[in-house]
């Protein structure tokens, strides 16, 4: 390993691969970053907030309403979810 600066060579790739440039389809758009937003996850409604956006869908961040649901428990509180299965709320 070379060393720049105090940060090691493999450092530094893992910071560059933790700022990748996600391009967001044209139907995320509307569901930015602390969107909230409703969605149906195995047949039950849920609502939430978008955490992140990926290309084609969203982790979402479940509301405190829904924290405690064996769903939301299995899934550590969060959950990707397609563009096209999330509604916005206002």
């Amino acid at each position: 390993m070379v060393f720049l600066g105090g940060i090691t060579m493999s450092d530094e790739k893992r910071n560059n691969q933790n700022k990748q440039i996600i391009e967001v389809s044209k139907l995320g758009e509307a569901f930015r970053k602390r969107t909230h937003v409703s969605f149906i996850f195995n047949r039950q409604h849920f609502k939430g907030i978008v955490e992140k956006q990926l290309k084609n869908s969203a982790i979402i961040d479940f509301d405190d309403e829904y924290k405690g649901s064996e769903t939301a428990l299995d899934l550590k509180q969060k959950v990707v979810i397609s563009y096209s299965k999330m509604k916005l709320l206002k």
